[in-house]
C-alpha cells in the first residue's frame, strides 16, 4: 500500500480525526461544524459507499482541506478493489460511481492509501516529535478489522507513536506494539449503538487523545434515505441503542 509523508505545522491545537463518512453528509457536517475552523483534520478512509451524497462530501471534505486517505469502499468504487456482487443492495458502489462528478471521482483516485503524519515547529514552540500514521483496516489491508481484542499479526509502522484506523466503526484506543492504536469511529454509520457522529482528536504535545460525538438530526436523514429507497437495515442502524 502506497502512503504519503505529511508534515504538518504543531500550532499548539489537537489533530482531529474522522473515518467511515459513508457520504452522510448531514453528519460530517455536525462533526466540521463542531472542530475548530484553524484544526488540521485527517480522515482515516471510506469516505463514500451506503448513503446518498457522495458529491456533497467529496465537496466539503475538499473544502475543509480534511488530509484524506483511501478506504475499501472507496477503492470499491475506484475499482481498485472487487466487492460480492450480493452486496451491491447494501454498498450502493455502482450508484455512487455513476453520481460521482468527474472532477470528485479524480480527486478520489488521487488519494493515498496512507498517511505518516509529522510535525514541524517554529524556534519559539516546544519541539514536537510525535508520529502518526494512518491507514484504514491495517497498515496493509483496507478490509482488516481491528478491534480492542483483534490480535495484532502485523508490523508496526517504523518510527510511529500512533497509529490510526477506521473501518470497524467502533472508537477504540488500544496499546499496541511499540504505540498506540486510535479509531475514532464512524461519522456516518455508528455501530458502538450510541447514535450521533463520532471523531477524536490527538494532541501531539501532551499525547492525549479524546473522543466526541456529535449530534444530528437522525431521524429526518432517516425519512430522507426512505424516500431514496435506501435499504432499511441501513437506515435503522444509524439510531440502534440495543
Amino acid at each position: 500500500m502506497s502512503s504519503l509523508p505529511l508534515l504538518l505545522p504543531y500550532r499548539g491545537e489537537s489533530v482531529y480525526i474522522i473515518a467511515d463518512v459513508h457520504a452522510n453528509l448531514p453528519a460530517l457536517q455536525a462533526v466540521l461544524d463542531s472542530i475548530p475552523l484553524s484544526a488540521d483534520i485527517v480522515c482515516a478512509g471510506d469516505l463514500l459507499g451506503y448513503y446518498t451524497e457522495p458529491n456533497e462530501v467529496c465537496q466539503l471534505l475538499r473544502e475543509r482541506k480534511v488530509h484524506c486517505i483511501k478506504g475499501n469502499h472507496d477503492k470499491y468504487v475506484l475499482g481498485e478493489l472487487s466487492y460480492s456482487d450480493s452486496r451491491e443492495s447494501k454498498y450502493r458502489i455502482q450508484n455512487t460511481r455513476e453520481s460521482l462528478t468527474d472532477e470528485n471521482l479524480k480527486w478520489l483516485s488521487s488519494l493515498p492509501d496512507a498517511l505518516e503524519l509529522r510535525f514541524s515547529t517554529d524556534e519559539k514552540s516546544t519541539p514536537v516529535d510525535t508520529a502518526m500514521y494512518v491507514a484504514h483496516g491495517s497498515p496493509h489491508n483496507a478490509e482488516e478489522y481491528i478491534y480492542k481484542d483483534t490480535e495484532i499479526g502485523f508490523a508496526w509502522p517504523d518510527a510511529m507513536d500512533y497509529l490510526v484506523l477506521g473501518h470497524t466503526h467502533h472508537p477504540m484506543q488500544r496499546p499496541a506494539g511499540a504505540g498506540i492504536i486510535v479509531n475514532p469511529g464512524s461519522v456516518g454509520q455508528a455501530r458502538d449503538r450510541i447514535p450521533g457522529a463520532c471523531y477524536a482528536s490527538i494532541d501531539a504535545h501532551s499525547r492525549t487523545v479524546e473522543f466526541f460525538r456529535a449530534n444530528y438530526d437522525i431521524d429526518a436523514y432517516k425519512n430522507r434515505l426512505r424516500e431514496a429507497g435506501i435499504q432499511e437495515a441501513m437506515i435503522e442502524i444509524l439510531s440502534r441503542t440495543a
